[in-house]
């Protein structure tokens, strides 16, 4: 009987605080549906938002070279609308390599600043900041490209760092930093012969 007793006060008990906490306990739990069903339906548009902008990414690196406004296009909807997606960087870095293909080098580089400072890739990043050098080289622009190249974070591309700025300091006329940049690059490449080849013919040029 006893237990009976307690049994029933204890029922007493939780429908008194359903009734006192009814409309609070409610809003809480409408709170976390809310919640649960707005994290699935931003997961659910960032999926759909990544799937578009792969699409658009496989479209713009088919096109070919002669169709550069629709590139041009492409990589602008995937720039405005997918930015915060690896694929806006990617098109960006390919669209300003093109650009730099057809000797328009100006908008080239344009299009590879926003790649470097806005892909959310570091290689790509890197990658950027290499045919911007590159570009500037190019244009002669020594001081723009000695910037971009020190701005090659990437441990993979140390190399191409290096290299870039032997040549760099190799048209400014000084050799003896040129020599120190290509001896680090071909400590790099040790292990390929190609491409250490190439190095080693810089610095066999350079002299002792």
């Amino acid at each position: 009987m006893a237990v009976d007793i307690d049994e029933n006060e204890n029922n007493e008990k939780i429908k008194d605080i359903w009734v006192t906490y009814k409309k609070f306990i409610l809003i809480g739990l409408g709170i976390l549906l809310l919640i649960f069903f707005g994290i699935n339906y931003l997961a659910n548009q960032k999926i759909q938002s990544n799937e578009l902008a792969s699409q658009l990414y496989q479209e713009v690196l088919i096109e070919k070279m002669d169709n550069l406004d629709t590139i041009k296009s492409k990589t602008s909807i995937l720039k405005e609308d997918h930015s915060n997606t690896p694929y806006a960087g990617r098109a960006s870095l390919h669209l300003g390599q093109l650009l730099a293909k057809t000797g328009k080098f100006d908008d080239s580089i344009s299009e590879l600043t926003w790649a470097s400072e806005n892909a959310t890739e570091i290689s790509i990043q890197s990658l950027s900041f290499y045919s911007l050098t590159i570009n500037f080289i190019v244009k002669e622009d020594l001081v723009n490209a000695k910037v971009s190249a020190e701005s090659i974070k990437s441990i993979g591309y140390e190399a191409l760092k290096m290299d870039l700025l032997g040549d760099i300091y190799l048209q400014e006329g000084n050799n003896i930093e040129a020599r120190k940049a290509y001896e680090q690059a071909l400590n790099f490449y040790k292990d390929r012969n190609d491409l250490a080849q190439v190095i080693q013919t810089k610095l066999d040029a350079i002299g002792k």
